[in-house]
């Protein structure tokens, strides 16, 4: 008999196709059922494995043995009756018959009852999401989240692990090329990054990214060739939407080629439109130097650590890009990022570093009109000149070339809060954000800010929360926590446990350390206020907020004279400063003493040009407060009737706002009657103020400030003043105990290591 016929008869072929039947089956249930309980993606990778391997073991049983009318026997070859296996072969036809009945049942109810993925399915609502609604848009919103991506870090296949950098660079340049397409919704590096040789399941990592597909990959690099496999996952069922590798030789034209067919490979499986526009944008190739590309590969990753060693290598890196090939844009926009985050993070000197900058960003527009990327660069430096109407240009012609651009998102909302005074379109813009970059460090505490300034503190509570549970690494979560505790809930005592976290992190940032400084003078603790101010002058002497914090303890001490010279140093960094202690205040005040009342004026025209304009003020909540100064400078010159005006627009400013928090009036309300000489309305609203928890800068304000001069010798106002002494008091004490705890070792270190 031949093998065939030897097959057929002992059924071999029968029990294979009925063992393919139940291995789809049980693969098919398995793909739903592990994800359900959030089983590890090993699991259905060792289970599917399994399944696999019975089959030949399915087939060898079937050639062995014998399903007969008295039960499973050994099969014993030509001898056995044909009626036995006649009958055998009948029952497991029946059984194949029902199996594929079961089959098809599954695919019918799966496909047509309950749909899933993005075919017609309704995706899950991203964790992300805190909010339903009914609007008709919300179908527009469903489809967006069907065309949306989350780029998981690519698996490095070389046998160099030093290529890891060429990996990473390609990561990130498959994101930048994707984030171009306007119709997708692309998760920022930052948050995918947290998901390198994860456990978690595609369908966790979409739900928590709020990322409806998953591209995941893996990059091999062998002397003068390069391998890239990609493939796009419905991160819902699982599904394999596309896939490709790409085989090539290894150079710039190559890998731009291939991220250009990447991206539009995945805009085509998505059904995302792609205009003539974006076509042309993703198919440009930014150098043909692959030594520059990857110098400016190692430039980006040196830039994404954030501190002062890794920007000063992210400069000689695009310097060196930009050496090997002068007309590589991109170069020139990472150089102009650097220069703008050495100003704002190391304290760099900010006329000198912004001129290289803008030169840097200038010439990226030069090379390619149409980069996103180098507008953004742009507006951050006009926004650090005080150019905001420029800026605002830029930023927004940076999201109209690239809507994906999460750092746009993220320094657009910050100048409209910080500088502009309007934060509800600043946290339209880091929703945004967050959206893009759902595990975002910076994006989250700036959500948090715009909360704080429209007096939405438990809501930005939560967020910062979130920030430092996530991210209990990321120093400025712990930062703007503290500083939430300290001018929003008046605890003293909480705020130096968070910065003392952040300090831990960081000890040689210039800001955090003077935020401490400046948080141990409410507390009354000047010695240890010195120790820590020293050390953010002499971490950053070109710091804002260290120059201000010296300014502060110079006049907590009693130096004028001192506290005056720091005050010029830091109105000449910022001249528009207008949360906390103000330079600018600083020096009316010592002009008004002395009576130059034309100089003073001069100085508020240079800074604040629309609170002196012949048609009216134009007063809101970027510059209130120098309106409230101007007119106590007014009600003392021989023109008081020009005061008016001012109080009356900066009272109708902070009518919006709350009281207390980092953005909030404080008690700007009661300096306004105070200079209208409502002596009793200015105690009560000061009464007032304590009562709701008012806490911060409270002994420069009560014992400084000199529109409340008036005052002091109320009464009521001192004992205002000794209610808010008898709580810090009582909130030093509870900090000698946390120190005794060992909770604020990172701030007595640092104070024992400047003394």
């Amino acid at each position: 008999m031949s093998l065939i016929a030897e097959l057929k008869r002992r059924n071999v072929f029968r029990v294979g196709a009925a063992y393919g039947i139940v291995a789809w089956l049980l693969v098919e249930v398995a793909s739903v059922v592990l994800p359900t309980f959030e089983a590890p993606e090993w699991v259905m990778k060792v289970f599917t494995f399994l399944v696999i391997l019975g089959f030949p073991l399915a087939l060898v049983l079937a050639w062995a043995f014998e399903l007969t009318p008295e039960g499973i026997k050994r099969e014993t070859g030509a001898d056995r009756e044909e009626s036995v296996a006649h009958s055998s072969g009948r029952k497991i036809d029946f059984a194949i018959i029902a199996l594929l009945a079961i089959a098809l049942t599954y695919v019918v109810v799966d496909k047509y009852v309950f749909p899933t993925g993005t075919e017609s399915g309704t995706a899950a609502v991203p964790v992300q999401a805190v909010e339903e609604s009914d609007d008709p848009a919300s179908a527009d919103a469903e489809d967006a989240r069907e065309k949306s991506v989350a780029v998981l870090p690519f698996a490095n296949r070389s046998v160099k692990a030093e290529d890891a950098f060429f990996v990473d660079g390609m990561h990130d340049d498959i994101l930048t090329h994707l984030a171009k397409i306007r119709s997708l919704k692309v998760i920022s590096r930052t948050s995918v990054m947290e998901y390198r040789d994860t456990t978690k399941n595609l369908r966790t990592i979409g739900r928590e990214l709020g990322a409806a597909t998953i591209l995941e990959g893996g990059v091999q690099r062998s002397g003068d060739h390069v391998r890239i496999n990609m493939q796009l996952i419905d991160a819902e069922t699982d599904d394999h939407l596309w896939a490709d590798i790409y085989d090539r030789r290894l150079t710039a034209e190559n890998l731009f080629s291939i991220q250009t067919e990447i991206a539009t490979s995945i805009a085509v499986a998505l059904r995302a439109a792609l205009s003539a526009e974006e076509q042309d944008r993703l198919a440009a190739i930014p150098t043909e130097n692959l030594e520059a590309y990857e110098a400016y590969l190692i430039g980006r990753q040196r830039l994404a650590d954030r501190s002062t060693q890794a920007f000063a290598q992210a400069v000689e890196y695009f310097g060196r890009a930009i050496r090997l090939d002068p007309d590589f844009a991109l170069a020139y926009v990472g150089l102009a990022e650097t220069y703008v985050l050495q100003v704002f993070y190391s304290g760099f000197p900010p006329e000198e570093t912004l001129a290289k900058a803008l030169a840097a960003a200038e010439r990226a527009l030069e090379l390619d009109g149409q980069l996103g990327e180098a507008y953004n660069a742009l507006a951050a430096v006009k926004e650090d000149m005080h150019d905001y109407a420029g800026a605002e240009a830029a930023f927004r012609r940076a999201l109209e070339l690239n809507p994906n651009h999460v750092t746009t998102y993220h320094w657009y909302g910050y100048m409209l809060r910080n500088e502009l005074g309007r934060p509800e379109e600043a946290l339209e813009l880091h929703r945004r954000g967050v959206e893009l970059d759902p595990l975002s460090g910076p994006l989250m505490i700036n959500l948090a800010a715009d909360l704080i300034a429209l007096g939405r503190f438990d809501e930005a509570g939560q967020w910062l929360e979130k920030a430092t549970e996530i991210l209990p690494d990321y120093p400025g979560g712990w930062e703007v926590s503290g500083l939430y505790r300290w001018a929003t809930l008046g605890r003293l005592d909480e705020t130096l446990a968070a910065y003392a976290r952040a300090l831990a992190i960081d000890p040689n940032n210039a800001t955090y350390l003077a935020d401490v400084g400046v948080s141990q003078l409410d507390i009354g603790d000047p010695i240890r206020a010195d120790h820590l101010i020293d050390r953010s002058i002499s971490m950053g002497p070109e710091s804002e907020g260290a120059n201000i914090a010296m300014q502060m303890l110079k006049l907590y001490r009693g130096d004028e004279a001192g506290a005056l010279e720091f005050a010029h140093r830091a109105n000449a960094i910022e001249p528009r400063v207008q949360i906390g202690a103000r330079p600018l205040e600083l020096i009316r005040d010592h002009e008004l003493k002395a009576g130059r009342i034309s100089a003073v004026l001069a100085l508020y025209e240079q800074s604040y040009p629309e609170l002196l304009d012949a048609a009216g003020p134009s007063v809101d909540r970027s510059n209130y407060r120098a309106a409230i100064d101007l007119a106590l400078i007014f009600s003392r010159s021989e023109e008081p009737q020009r005061a008016e005006p001012l109080l009356d627009r900066a009272l109708a400013a902070i009518q919006t706002m709350p009281r207390i928090g980092i953005f909030g009036f404080g008690i700007d309300d009661v300096r306004i009657y105070a200079i209208r000489g409502e002596r009793q309305r200015a105690l009560s609203t000061l009464r007032q103020a304590v009562d709701e928890g008012w806490r911060y800068l409270w002994w420069y304000a009560l014992e400084r400030d000199l529109s409340l001069e008036s005052l002091r010798d109320e009464p009521e106002f001192r004992a205002s003043v000794a209610e808010i002494e008898a709580d810090m008091a009582a909130q030093r004490e509870r900090v000698r105990e946390m120190e005794r705890n060992g909770e604020l070792d990172s701030i007595l270190e640092i104070s024992a290591e400047t003394r």
